[in-house]
């Protein structure tokens, strides 16, 4: 884990894990091919086994080729990993006009300083908050909370060490919720179901559909909690 400062801005990263998935993944999917193969003809040799076909073609493949091309398949495999792991690793950039918030190299949000009214953790989400209680990032992260809370501090931002100052007007949704506007009912229906089929980007891109209606969401063990904000909506 890294702060790297200067005068104008203060980056939280951490190389040290970006290395370490590049080094492990790898490593462990090579393992697994190994293991495969290794365990093919036991599987094989099952009455009943899934992918018996796969297993039982590995077991008669000729070696060393057979084992090379495990290992080179698990490899690989590993290297796709560590590209998705260190994409979703999250850069913290806190300069003295604004902050940026990067993964993969992508910018993700770009906040000016005065938008800015409170930073907080919400559990290992980072949360900056704007006027009218509105949410202007949210980004999970498992960068150093106090590192990264030294990096706002540092440059005078109204950092909340107690977290967030309207935990108590969220309220868990449900289907029968009839306190909501019919759009944003529909996009928490929507989004419930992104959840429960693992389509995280999908149920992001709803959440700032609703972020627009001035609706805010978290997710808590698996439900849906929202709150409004407090802007004047046309």
């Amino acid at each position: 884990m890294t702060t790297n400062s200067s005068f104008d801005e203060t980056v939280v990263d951490d190389p040290g894990a970006r290395v370490l998935y590049w080094v492990l993944f790898p490593v462990l999917g090579a393992g697994l091919g190994w293991v495969v193969r290794w365990a093919a003809g036991w599987i094989a040799g099952l009455p009943v086994a899934p992918l018996h076909a796969v297993f039982k073609a590995i077991d008669e493949a000729p070696d060393p080729q057979a084992t090379l091309v495990a290992l080179g398949v698990g490899l690989l495999v590993g290297v796709v990993v560590s590209v998705l792991a260190v994409a979703d690793m999250l850069v913290v950039r806190v300069g003295i006009g604004e902050v940026t918030l990067t993964r993969g190299g992508s910018t993700k949000r770009r906040v000016a300083r005065g938008d800015v009214t409170a930073v907080f953790f919400d559990r290992d989400q980072l949360v900056l908050l704007g006027r009218d209680a509105r949410e202007l990032a949210r980004e999970k992260t498992d960068l150093s909370k106090t590192r990264v809370e030294a990096a706002f501090t540092g440059k005078g931002y109204p950092w909340r060490a107690d977290g967030d100052p309207h935990r108590d007007e969220f309220r868990i949704w449900t289907r029968l919720d009839d306190d909501l506007p019919g759009v944003a009912h529909g996009l928490l229906i929507d989004r419930a179901a992104a959840l429960a089929e693992g389509k995280t980007a999908e149920a992001a891109e709803l959440r700032e559909h609703l972020l627009k209606l001035g609706i805010v969401v978290r997710d808590e063990k698996k439900k849906q909690q929202w709150r409004r904000d407090r802007r004047e909506l046309a």
